[in-house]
């Protein structure tokens, strides 16, 4: 790891190299709130997802301003700001932890207008820990107490539980059952300063529009202060008692008119009896007299409000008993009622309409109005939970996570530090010996397959299932080390996440690359070996069916098997023979002229081994190297939605801590004797086999050539040992200078 130190406009930056790769060092809280001066193009990274990681969304969704599901630089130096303006000590970022002490916040407004410290004070007073000196995310997640709506939380918005006086509570429910209310953050229904003076306004204009009519009209209110209640039964039947009496007319008309026109009427209780159906049938029998009873066979839909209304106006026009209404007694009754209704007609129509003339002159002489009006000023008077919580929340969060954060966009320190996995690192998948630690949680297949080729990586892709819960994911996992021959689709391995969860794991594709220079070195051979396997398997594979194929003729028709061999029995061509012969001359020719030239070598045959070892090998071996010294992480980082800045190497050294073989434990014991291993070929013994009878055979041909037989080969070997004795012991000459 090299170190480089720049000074930009009076700042000292520190900088390091990993695999090539230059990335800032975040070593003060001034690296971080002098970022701005930083020019991008040092950045490893211009934008990260805020889904996908293994890093806490909530803190990534606070940072993403715009809401487009990504955190680009703008936004990461937008948060400095926000650092340096409401931290009143922000080097505590630099510090692990996720509380903010109250002295740590200063008294820079947020936008809603209060500050940290004193939106801080208040959700600790509501939530009864004015002593403890410090505010948590517990804190501030606490919806059930910060947005009750029997707490005043600062948005504006009063509901009738925050009431503690019955009467301006039911006032307050009317206000918004009249105005339609507000929504107040406890997610209850409240009301505004607005609606709260115009429905008090409004009230007002009732009474006046009611105390100008018995200044001016007292024959409005004819029977005193039963009036209203008499006017309003008479309204809630005035029509259906017209249509009855205008019903007699007709009858009296065209009675089959009114009879055709009654049963077609009827004929709607077909589909079934119901209030609705019955309700727009007539009020009573029509008849010719003329006269509606007030008691008996009256249409029962229309029973209750007849019965109101003769108590209440009938009775008091003509007296309690009486117990019909002529249309001459109905035509008096509308005469009596037609200046209330005229008056009535000029009612003001505004949010206080609905209420009855009682309710409303209650609401004005009680104290609803100062209690409501008091009541608002608390809330207003009070910070604004609902966004100084945002605020505060997003403090928490940043104070948390920021500096890992930076440590994973500007730098990627985490990402070279092995004991600390980088965000995107999602887990580690165990198969076939490997236990792979860089791997990506895959959101677009497809965008990936296209994006990874250009990684020079070693990937396998995987569909993994979570058992307990069903839950499923793709990642994609990077082999740097060990071997590949077996890692095939299908097999099946174990993937654990960061949490510790493990799923099943199944490949389903591999993008294959170079893993290491020893598995290059060794590939030609290894595929040399796999060919002659499958060239082998497929001889005898034939050559078995062909077999299998003559039997069953032999058994089958014995007749046609004598004739076929009658007929495949041909007489040898010389010319066959000869060329056979040339050919076989000409294959020993060459073999011989090899091994000629080879054992040639004399003392250089090592190193001719090595050469054709090489010529073999190397290939293998450059093209190896060069896809390693290329390995990069970059384009698969783009493909999951990252805008990486800069190369982010895997090289050889690295890429060796990124992969594990299994290795046996240190201070572990091995039986090396396997009960069940193959057995080997005797290598040692089928040499010596082939020496002692390379010997015998030499001895006896040197027996039958001599005269002498075997005293004269042991005189042979006598004299050549005596010989190489004397050759060996004379001094060699120093030549004169």
């Amino acid at each position: 790891m090299k170190t480089k130190t720049v000074k930009k406009n009076g700042h000292v930056w520190h900088f390091v190299q990993n695999s090539g790769l230059m990335q800032l060092q975040i070593q003060s809280i001034d690296d971080i709130l002098e970022l701005d001066k930083l020019d991008p193009k040092l950045w490893v990274a211009l934008s990260c997802p805020v889904s996908g990681l293994e890093f806490s969304e909530d803190t990534l969704s606070a940072l993403d301003l715009d809401g487009d599901g990504r955190v680009r630089v703008p936004e990461i130096l937008d948060a400095c700001r926000f650092i340096r303006k409401h931290f009143k000590k922000p080097e505590i970022i630099m510090e692990s932890g996720d509380t903010l002490p109250l002295d740590a916040l200063s008294d820079e407004p947020f936008a809603c207008g209060h500050s940290p410290s004193e939106s801080a004070e208040s959700i600790l007073r509501i939530l009864g820990k004015e002593e403890s000196g410090e505010l948590t995310l517990e804190d501030v997640s606490t919806n059930e107490k910060l947005f009750s709506p029997s707490v005043y939380n600062g948005d504006g918005i009063l509901p009738p539980q925050a009431l503690k006086d019955e009467n301006a509570s039911r006032t307050a429910e009317e206000i918004i059952s009249a105005t339609g209310g507000a929504d107040d953050i406890s997610g209850s229904k409240g009301i505004s300063r607005k609606q709260f003076t115009n429905f008090f306004s409004d009230l007002r204009s009732i009474q006046e529009w009611r105390n100008l009519a018995q200044k001016d009209a007292p024959g409005i209110f004819f029977m005193g202060l039963a009036t209203d209640s008499a006017a309003a039964s008479y309204m809630a039947v005035k029509d259906k008692i017209d249509d009855f009496f205008l019903r007699c007319s007709v009858n009296s008309y065209s009675r089959e008119l009114s009879s055709n026109l009654h049963a077609k009427e009827l004929s709607s209780l077909d589909d079934g009896l119901s209030r609705e159906r019955l309700e727009k049938l007539p009020l009573a029998e029509i008849n010719s007299e003329r006269v509606l009873p007030l008691t008996d066979s009256i249409n029962p839909a229309w029973a209750e409000r007849i019965e109101s209304f003769r108590a209440n106006a009938v009775a008091n026009v003509f007296d309690a008993q009486k117990t019909e209404l002529t249309e001459a007694d109905w035509k008096k009754i509308c005469t009596d009622f037609a200046p209330y209704m005229a008056w009535y007609g000029a009612k003001p129509e505004n949010s206080a309409s609905g209420l009855s003339m009682d309710r409303v002159a209650e609401i004005l002489a009680s104290d609803a109005e100062q209690i409501i009006g008091h009541a608002l000023d608390e809330e207003e008077r009070h910070p604004p939970i609902a966004l100084a919580t945002l605020d505060l929340k997003k403090m928490l969060l940043i104070r948390r996570d920021f500096l890992r954060l930076l440590k994973n966009f500007v730098s990627f320190e985490e990402f070279y530090a092995p004991e600390t996995p980088a965000v995107f690192q999602c887990g580690t998948l165990y198969i076939d010996g490997h236990s792979c630690e860089l791997c990506f949680k895959v959101t677009d297949a497809a965008k990936l397959a296209n994006m990874s080729p250009l990684s020079q990586c070693y990937l396998l892709f995987c569909d993994c299932t979570k058992k307990s819960t069903g839950e499923k994911m793709s990642i994609a996992a990077m082999i740097s080390a060990g071997k590949s021959e077996n890692l095939m689709v299908g097999r099946n391995g174990l993937f654990y996440d960061r949490n510790g969860g493990d799923w099943d794991a199944t490949i389903t594709k591999i993008m294959e690359n170079p893993i290491s220079i020893r598995q290059a070195f060794w590939s030609p051979y290894k595929k040399l070996v796999k060919l002659i396997q499958e060239k082998v398997s497929k001889m005898a594979s034939s050559a078995e069916s062909k077999v299998t194929e003559k039997m069953s003729v032999a058994v089958e028709n014995p007749e046609q098997a004598a004739a076929n061999a009658a007929a495949g029995a041909k007489k040898i061509d010389i010319g066959t023979i000869a060329a056979l012969s040339v050919a076989f001359t000409g294959i020993a020719t060459v073999i011989g002229g090899l091994m000629e030239a080879f054992f040639g070598l004399g003392k250089w045959i090592p190193l001719g081994i090595a050469g054709i070892i090489l010529l073999i090998s190397l290939p293998s071996v450059i093209i190896a190297w060069s896809k390693l010294r290329q390995r990069n992480i970059a384009p698969i980082l783009d493909s999951l939605g990252w805008a990486i800045n800069g190369n982010v190497k895997i090289n050889i050294k690295l890429g060796s801590t990124m992969t594990n073989t299994a290795v046996r434990p240190k201070n572990s014991s091995l039986t090396k004797k396997d009960p069940f291993a193959d057995k080997k070929f005797p290598w040692r013994r089928v040499i010596a086999l082939v020496i002692l009878i390379s010997l015998v055979v030499w001895l006896a041909v040197s027996i039958v050539k001599n005269k002498d037989g075997i005293s004269g080969v042991w005189e042979d070997i006598k004299s050549f040992f005596v010989k190489f004795s004397a050759k060996a012991a004379e001094t060699p000459k120093v030549p004169v200078q």
